[in-house]
């Protein structure tokens, strides 16, 4: 054979496996791209020490998503197949008397952080026509805006959410500023307002790291309880608990660690208050503290050890059930927990299956209640599914949950209205209370919370008393920002 039909032989060996070697990566490469879409992402979660965020594929576990030795991380929520996350994010180490932190907005399959056209605080997310939106709190209390996470992440947004100037417009057409006298049309008188600061009558304040366009501010009043005639106020930024009476007396301050044992922030979340006891659950530790009310010393830390999990990943809601046990719902692991408090201390009764906060509130025979819509009826049923009785909408549509039942097993129902299935703004929120028989008592139009992260804002005590927290906005300097800051917190009760 001659040496030029050799070469000609090797060129086409060399050419076929270049061929070869070209197509098997581009099948690679269109597999690869192809696949990007589809990745199912089945659970995202903080890291052990709080300083980071992960999330698990069918292929892998412990993907690194966020990572910062400087900061802490709480997942505050996400959408059902964990593609996006709302993240608090709070310095790992704080110095004296307040905490800054910052709501961010992540796309986990784009690895996208996303400044939405408004504060985050207070904003959740929801399904709404089968579609993943963020449900924004418009600042007034009294509307809410939804826009579709895909609009966001494609930069297309909804007319109305386009510019401060649209959110002004929501805000002139509900109204008026909170902090105002009561009215006839809302049969709610002022106990309690509370000026932003550090003082002893005052209440924390905390601005967010990140300035966004007219600035963003937060302001953390995270829950509050009713007990006795006393009203029970976390103060998240000051680690304290601010105690009134009904008449709004100042009667004293309950103070709690800063830290907990590990060095993590202790930011309350939520109180629940029993008879010379406080308990008082901790994000970013994910600890419950049960407090002497009277000495104001700590009785003992719940830290979940003696749980099936071995801890508790995301605590979200405490509550007492007719027994006085101390429940505690873990909003990671969707377990809800039932501690029983005796003179040796809190024993872990049984853990169940947690899927809504109907779960939480139960009558003198230990019944869970439920409310279920169906266009403009509402119809509220036992845990046995007895009927109790049913009411309507004032607008077309709706959805209701029970915040609680009184020692008289009256039930307190609030709903969100709107003209229809698919709104993108709420036009109004009453609460609704009932008796075993279905009469209905009373019908409050009650605020939607206004933003912050503030766990419960419309809180009723054993003898049916309803107290209801709103942001007061009365001499605030600043109209111009998106976000027109509070001054202080107002908390008024029912007539």
């Amino acid at each position: 054979m001659s040496v030029s039909k050799i070469k000609y032989l090797i060129r086409r060996l060399i050419m076929k496996r270049n061929l070869s070697f070209f197509l098997s990566l581009l099948l690679l490469l269109t597999s690869s791209c192809s696949n990007k879409g589809k990745m199912i992402i089945t659970s995202v979660y903080e890291g052990d020490n709080g300083k980071a965020v992960y999330f698990d594929t069918e292929e892998k576990k412990g993907n690194l998503f966020i990572s910062d030795n400087l900061h802490l991380y709480t997942i505050l929520d996400k959408t059902d197949g964990n593609t996006w996350i709302i993240v608090e994010q709070a310095p790992a180490v704080v110095g004296e008397g307040r905490v800054e932190t910052e709501l961010q907005l992540w796309n986990i399959p784009e690895s996208r952080q996303i400044d939405p056209p408004y504060s985050l605080y207070g904003s959740s997310f929801e399904k709404k026509d089968g579609k993943d939106c963020l449900v924004i709190s418009t600042g007034d209390g009294t509307k809410e805006i939804i826009v579709s996470l895909a609009d966001l992440l494609s930069g297309t947004l909804p007319e109305k959410a386009e510019s401060a100037e649209a959110e002004q417009e929501i805000q002139d057409e509900t109204g008026k500023e909170s902090g105002t006298e009561s009215t006839p049309e809302t049969g709610l008188q002022t106990v309690v307002l509370l000026k932003l600061g550090t003082k002893e009558n005052e209440i924390g304040q905390g601005m967010v790291d990140k300035q966004l366009e007219g600035g963003r501010f937060i302001y953390a009043v995270p829950s509050f309880a009713a007990f006795e005639n006393r009203l029970y106020i976390v103060d998240a930024i000051n680690f304290r608990v601010l105690v009134y009476d009904y008449s709004g007396n100042f009667v004293r301050k309950i103070s709690y660690p800063e830290k907990s044992e590990d060095g993590s922030v202790n930011v309350v979340m939520d109180i629940c208050v029993d008879k010379g006891v406080l308990y008082l659950a901790a994000t970013y530790s994910n600890l419950v503290y049960v407090v002497d009310s009277e000495t104001e010393d700590i009785i003992e830390i719940i830290t979940g050890s003696d749980t099936e999990k071995g801890k508790f990943k995301y605590l979200d809601i405490l509550a007492l059930d007719h027994e006085k046990n101390l429940l505690i719902s873990d909003y990671e692991y969707n377990i809800l927990y039932v501690y029983k408090r005796d003179v040796d201390g809190m024993h872990l009764l049984r853990g169940f299956p947690y899927t809504e906060k109907d779960q939480l509130v139960f009558d003198t025979e230990g019944k869970n209640y439920s409310a279920a819509s169906n266009g403009q009826e509402v119809t509220v049923s036992d845990s046995q599914g007895n009927v109790v009785g049913s009411f309507m909408y004032k607008f077309p549509s709706g959805n209701s949950h029970i915040i609680d039942i009184d020692d008289n097993n009256v039930i307190y129902i609030q709903t969100f209205e709107s003209e229809s299935p698919g709104a993108q703004v709420d036009e109004g929120s009453y609460l609704k209370v009932m008796q075993q028989d279905g009469t209905i008592l009373n019908d409050y139009p009650v605020p939607v919370w206004p933003g912050g992260p503030m766990t419960k804002y419309i809180v009723v005590d054993e003898q049916g008393n309803i107290f209801v927290a709103e942001y007061d906005f009365t001499g605030s300097a600043d109209t111009e920002s998106q976000d027109i800051p509070p001054t202080g917190l107002l908390i008024r009760k029912a007539d």
